[in-house]
């Protein structure tokens, strides 16, 4: 078994098979040992049915073991991770903000890559619909120093 990214050892079942890592897969867990620093690393290569069994697409690239998944730590955005990986010389082909996490897709060994043809996508806005919250009265959560008079001010 080989030591992945994160330490973890992987199972040979969760990888592709061949002799030893080929170009796409050193380029992945190096991309991945940058994502790491800014979340946890949740997929890199799934099997056919493990993709299933987690709703991804037919056509992924987790498939072939050219994409992360990163759930980012508090604080951190997608275009934080991105940009780490295009400073890092990472070609990407999808770049996705899923929401809860984070997804990046790379190019395959000595392909070009134009910037327009990166698969870039954010989670939808807020629906503007939705009811807002309503403020708070203070005095629903008792009575404040400052609606004292002075007189009772002075005896707390």
């Amino acid at each position: 078994m080989r030591v992945g990214p994160r330490g973890r050892r992987n199972h040979p079942s969760h990888r592709p098979t061949g002799g030893g890592p080929s170009a796409a897969a050193r380029q992945v867990y190096g991309a991945a040992a940058v994502a790491a620093n800014y979340g946890s690393i949740t997929s890199i290569y799934r099997s056919v049915a493990h993709n299933r069994a987690v709703g991804g697409v037919s056509n992924s690239y987790h498939l072939q073991g050219r994409a992360i998944d990163v759930a980012r730590r508090p604080g951190v955005t997608h275009a934080m991770i991105a940009t780490a990986l295009t400073r890092a010389g990472y070609r990407m082909v999808e770049s996705l903000d899923e929401g809860d996490h984070s997804h990046f897709a790379f190019a395959g060994p000595g392909t070009t890559v134009a910037p327009e043809q990166v698969a870039v996508a954010y989670p939808p806005p807020p629906d503007p619909t939705a009811p807002k919250p309503q403020a708070v009265r203070a005095d629903d959560h008792g009575t404040l120093r400052i609606d004292l008079p002075p007189a009772q001010l002075a005896s707390r």
